[in-house]
């Protein structure tokens, strides 16, 4: 079968004739050692390191972070190069004129520097990525980035490697095959209809939602409580402990009074997160972090060793945002769940036996249909409320009536988070004060008293705060964790994998020292974010 036909006609000249364009390709999408760091090269550093996070997006057809990297090189690096993408139509345009349609004005390539002959290849490469779909049109329209779909994250990595080496080689057929599986999976996407990961990309619900989540309309204003934010650098950070501070991604200071069309009965009042170390509490009390007393020990315990081992060294709590359910725990959520569910109403059957499930676990619940419903949910243990919400959470009950949990958790969360992948710290940092007590809701002897108390933490960790950094992977800042584990087995015999380590850094809440090494690591990876 002749597959060039599924090339457009006006493409085959230039792709037979792509000589130096085949070379850019191949360097886009292997990396060639020549010295320079194309745009696909930075695009595989960020795949590898991190590679569930980039493939959801990939997946969504949301990945704004490759777009940026194929369009960098382009609009940054030499500002004058014409080939920034927009859609599939300009990129199909532009790609028919071959490399000479991108280089500046006046310039003909026998007189290009190489430096523009290599800003004009990436953008050429970019705009083949972009009609093949392995990397969605930066400024295509939701609907026609939903129509492209959730083709296959591992065939669109084969399609790119593949589309850069028949490239090189002037494989006509190799790259008709990837233009002709672009073309049938976006059909038989845009057939099917949205999927779950469309509709919910970061997961903030376990079964599908009703509509894309980024629909939301959310009612929520600022009550100005908070100090401002401030940015800082990780370069002051150098030779500084970091100690984790694992937390929902609940806003603070916010009221949030309506999802969609439902109203609330009064608003719901966030404090979490990342914002509290800037709070009423931080304010009052000197507070930077909150959470159940036996948190709250291990990590100061940590903390004092650290300064002991270190004085001459501050030791920071650091802010990472673990994953959209995690705030299920918060009060907050509670309260935007209870009323969604109070709104909508529960189908009788079903409530009846989502009651019974939740009486075995606190015989005194009120009822998924009680007008105190909400009250529970706020007033209840966190525990509880986290079982309530990831039963309502399930298939049975999500097919039975119940509204999208991922609305609550959505509706509190911190604008800035929305779209974080899990394991991203810095967005919020303080001095923690080791020679200060923890302060208690209700201290018990003499503990001291917390005059804020966090309705939904017992117990509160004083120091000064510090700033907002720009978030990086949890791999790369602690680091002394991540290698030590690399290359260990599980009990099971396989391979250790993110969520141990993870785990390992939950559990044994290092402190990190801020190395050379480790900054240069952090500083590489802001720089091809283009930060």
């Amino acid at each position: 079968m002749l597959l060039e036909r599924y090339i457009p006609p006006n493409l085959r000249g230039p792709i037979r004739d792509a000589g130096n364009i085949g070379y850019s390709i191949l360097d886009n999408v292997i990396g060639i050692e020549d010295g320079y760091r194309s745009a696909g090269e930075r695009f595989k550093d960020e795949l590898f390191e991190n590679p569930k996070g980039v493939a959801k997006q990939i997946g969504s057809g949301m990945l704004e972070g490759a777009k940026g990297l194929l369009s960098d090189p382009i609009g940054t690096a030499i500002g004058t190069a014409k080939g920034v993408i927009t859609d599939v139509a300009q990129s199909t345009d532009r790609a028919a004129r071959g490399a000479a349609g991108y280089l500046p004005e006046g310039v003909e390539l026998k007189s290009a520097t190489m430096e523009q002959i290599r800003a004009a290849n990436d953008a050429y490469t970019g705009d083949l990525f972009a009609m093949t779909g392995v990397i969605p049109a930066a400024g295509a329209g939701r609907a026609a980035v939903r129509a492209a779909g959730n083709v296959d994250v591992g065939a669109r990595t084969a399609d790119a490697i593949g589309l850069g080496r028949s490239i090189a080689s002037g494989d006509l057929e190799g790259i008709g095959e990837v233009f002709q599986r672009s073309g049938e999976a976006r059909s038989l996407s845009a057939a099917r209809g949205p999927n779950k990961d469309d509709l919910d990309p970061l997961g903030y619900q376990g079964v599908k939602m009703d509509d894309y989540l980024s629909n939301a309309d959310i009612g929520i204003l600022d009550l100005g409580v908070n100090l401002a934010r401030k940015p800082m650098s990780w370069e002051s950070l150098e030779n500084d402990l970091v100690i984790p501070f694992y937390g929902d991604r609940t806003s603070g200071g916010m009221a949030v009074d309506r999802i969609n069309d439902v109203k609330f009965d009064r608003p719901v009042i966030t404090e979490g997160g990342v914002d509290f170390m800037r709070g009423p509490a931080a304010q009052s009390d000197n507070a930077i972090w909150a959470s159940n007393s036996n948190i709250t020990k291990r990590l100061s315990d940590n903390a004092e060793a650290a300064a002991r081992n270190n004085p001459n060294s501050r030791i920071v709590g650091m802010t990472g945002s673990m994953a959209p359910n995690a705030n299920d725990f918060a009060t907050m959520t509670g309260g935007a769940v209870g009323e969604l569910i109070q709104n909508a109403g529960v189908p009788r059957k079903v409530a009846v036996e989502f009651d019974e499930i939740m009486r075995a676990a606190d015989p005194s619940f009120v009822g998924v249909n009680s007008p105190d419903l909400r009250k529970w949910l706020e007033s209840t243990s966190s525990p509880l409320r986290k079982t309530f919400i990831r039963l309502a959470d399930s298939k049975p009950m999500k097919q039975g009536g119940f509204p999208d949990m991922a609305l609550g958790r959505y509706a509190v969360t911190d604008t800035t988070q929305r779209d974080m992948p899990a394991g991203m710290f810095g967005l919020g940092a303080a001095e923690i004060d080791t020679l200060a007590p923890r302060t208690f809701n209700t201290p018990k002897g003499n503990q001291p008293q917390a005059n804020v108390p966090h309705n939904t933490y017992n117990s509160q960790i004083s120091g000064g705060y510090l700033g907002s950094l720009p978030p990086v992977p949890q791999g790369l800042l602690f680091k002394d964790v991540y290698d030590s584990m690399e290359g260990q087995l599980t009990k099971a015999g396989k391979p250790v994998n993110s969520a141990h380590k993870t785990h390992a850094i939950k559990t044994k809440v290092p402190a990190q020292k801020i190395t050379p090494e480790v900054l240069d690591g952090i500083l590489n990876y802001l720089s091809r974010q283009g930060r």
